[in-house]
């Protein structure tokens, strides 16, 4: 079993971001010198940390619906969770290695699954409840999942039908009222919709089962299964799927262990301390971050089914006593959004009428990048906001900015202890890394620009069934296994690195490199600009054409009181031609996927349909 004394395992402390003038005083460096570090498998780890933190009976868990809010005790919790994991290890003959589907949004519906799975060793399959019936499809023939958990009024729209083209064995449908003590009356006004009646109890294809009446009827029995933590996985999760269809990352109990124990001396969390659950758990930011993060590190998860209106997030903080803050982790969207929110009261108005602005304590942002335009003024309201990064292979934190003393903005932060990061030739990983952190090597600066690639306890297993694409971006150098992210930037001479966009998209002009990122950045500047995407489309004479999808700040009109054309002629006017967009486009939103990160992808596709038809596109 591998040793966190291990090679692999240790950062060479003469990188320089631990010498450059940025690591932060008495930060460990590496993942053994951190403070109660186990590698456990994740239900022994959760267990080690409610006797840790002493919150067996603390509320771990506040779900709220509309009005209404429902709090668990983390015993509770435990007990739910021992109930469900005994009902698939007894009764549907689940063992370690067999795959649990859980189709749901965030709920304590969720948790109770997820926490059963990691009972018996079964594994976790993260489903997206958005997903289209292929979608699905593909999802679970990939995984050979033998058991479906899904919200009860989902099952007509798509499992119905799909379900019989999988290896699913058993259905377990839920509703979000299995959980709630509420009495009639409040779930009469709450008016939760149920599809309890147009599900069958058995179909040829598979059995059905209630997760209320699981939870109801089965008594929790002491299963042990032997897990290895370092090679078991406990879950799977779907990648973003921006280069095609999604793939399936497999990570392991010590995966998710150790980048939890990586984060918490860095971003200082405390037992007891809010973390918000607007991210959903089938995406890894959101299941590290807050879930895990709840149930290893003594915090509280405040869970939404889906990300609230502001005013309503508002309203509910001004309800909860927070002593210890409150940890909110977003994506930039959540922040602007709130930004405006307050702007459009008045922040004078909005601090009288609701406290979160003094309960937030930190603010971290992640799956994507953070513009200034949105940093700024969120920064002026509530408290410092800084950016991570990190993918689903990276379980999924790989850095964040410091919390406290000197940063910088516009970079990724460094690297959390215990992780490791260099630049590798977009073209020739064998080559070596061109900057490997390392004042010997160099390599420092834009000049030095490639492939970021990452190293340490929390990078992934590998893809499911994904041979080719395990090869393509999982490779040795160094006495190391790197993860090759697909994300091009540089690394500054204090250890920071700088995204400049994804490898995929990055647009091609006459020769010219134009990273989407910066465009989007200097476009985000423009007075009557709210918010930007850019992507390439395909042109005979310069091999790609920028094009920009905008939205308008509010008091703004297209062809009232702004055009396309002096839109167009402040972007050459503020960086060069061949990075100015040649098409603009003012769409009304932007499409976003659930975690919040814009669908640069979507307004591109519907583009190069119309090309393929020979149609023009606007801008």
């Amino acid at each position: 079993m591998p040793s966190l004394n291990d090679p692999e395992f240790l950062v060479d402390e003469n990188k320089v971001w631990f010498t450059g003038g940025y690591w932060p005083e008495g930060m460990p460096k590496q993942l053994r010198d951190i403070e109660d570090v186990d590698i456990l498998p994740m239900w022994e780890y959760f267990l080690m940390a409610a006797d840790l933190y002493g919150t067996w009976d603390n509320d771990i868990c506040v779900f709220v619906y509309g009005p209404y809010m429902e709090r668990v005790k983390l015993r509770t919790l435990f007990d739910y969770a021992k109930r469900f994991g005994t009902f698939l290890y007894e009764k549907l003959g689940i063992r370690k290695g067999d795959v649990v589907a859980i189709d749901l949004p965030n709920s304590i519906n969720f948790v109770v699954a997820y926490m059963g799975c990691q009972y018996i060793g079964a594994i976790m399959q993260g489903i997206n409840p958005t997903y289209r019936p292929m979608e699905l499809l593909h999802s679970l023939n990939m995984t050979k999942a033998k058991v479906f958990v899904m919200m009860d009024m989902l099952y007509i729209a798509g499992p119905k039908d799909i379900l019989p083209k999988t290896d699913v064995k058993f259905v377990i449908p839920t509703n979000f009222v299995d959980f709630l003590t509420a009495d009639e009356a409040m779930l009469e006004k709450l008016g939760i919709p149920s599809a309890r009646d147009k599900i069958p109890e058995e179909t040829e294809h598979y059995k059905i089962y209630w997760m209320d009446k699981i939870i109801k009827e089965t008594q929790p029995e002491d299963i042990k299964t032997q897990i290895d933590p370092w090679a078991d996985p406990a879950i799977y999760l779907m990648t973003g799927g921006t280069t095609g269809l999604p793939k399936v990352a497999m990570l392991s109990h010590a995966n998710l262990s150790t980048n939890l124990n990586m984060a918490k001396p860095w971003t200082q969390l405390e037992p007891g301390m809010l973390t918000i659950g607007s991210l959903p758990f089938f995406h890894s930011f959101g299941m590290t971050c807050v879930m895990n993060a709840a149930l290893g590190l003594g915090m509280v998860m405040l869970l939404f089914p889906k990300p609230p209106s502001d005013d309503i997030l508002c309203e509910t903080i001004n309800k909860i006593d927070t002593p210890k803050g409150i940890m909110y982790t977003g994506v930039e969207m959540l922040f602007k959004r709130l930004t405006d929110f307050v702007n459009d009261m008045g922040v004078e108005e909005f601090k009288k009428k609701y406290d979160f602005w003094k309960k937030l304590k930190y603010a971290t942002q992640g799956a994507g990048p953070l513009h200034d335009y949105v940093r700024i003024p969120f920064e002026e309201i509530f408290c410092p906001i800084r950016s991570g990064y990190g993918l689903t292979e990276t379980s999924p934190i790989q850095s964040i900015a410091p919390f406290w003393g000197p940063t910088k903005t516009g970079k990724l932060g460094l690297p959390i202890p215990g992780a490791d990061w260099a630049i590798f030739n977009s073209e020739d990983f064998d080559a070596g890394p061109i900057c490997d952190g390392t004042k010997e090597r160099g390599g420092f600066g834009i000049e030095n620009t490639g492939e970021i690639c990452c190293a340490g306890p929390h990078i992934m297993l590998g893809y499911l069934g994904k041979q080719k694409e395990q090869e393509d971006n999982l490779k040795h150098w160094g006495g190391k296994r790197w993860l090759l992210t697909g994300d091009i930037g540089f690394m500054d001479e204090h250890g920071w690195v700088e995204i400049r966009d994804r490898k995929k998209s990055l647009v091609k002009v006459s020769g010219h490199s134009v990273f989407p990122k910066e465009v989007e950045e200097l476009l985000g500047k423009h007075t009557a600009i709210d918010e930007v995407a850019v992507a390439g489309i395909p042109d005979k004479m310069t091999g790609e054409a920028v094009k920009a999808w905008v939205t308008l700040k509010k008091g703004y009109k297209i062809d009232k009181n702004i055009t396309i054309e002096e839109i167009k002629k402040w972007a050459i006017e503020n960086m060069a031609k061949w990075k100015s967009p040649r098409f603009i486009e003012v769409v009304r939103k932007m499409p976003v996927s659930m975690t919040g990160k814009v669908q640069r992808r979507e307004l591109q596709e519907k583009d190069l349909a119309k090309l393929e038809q020979g149609k023009s596109i606007k801008g």
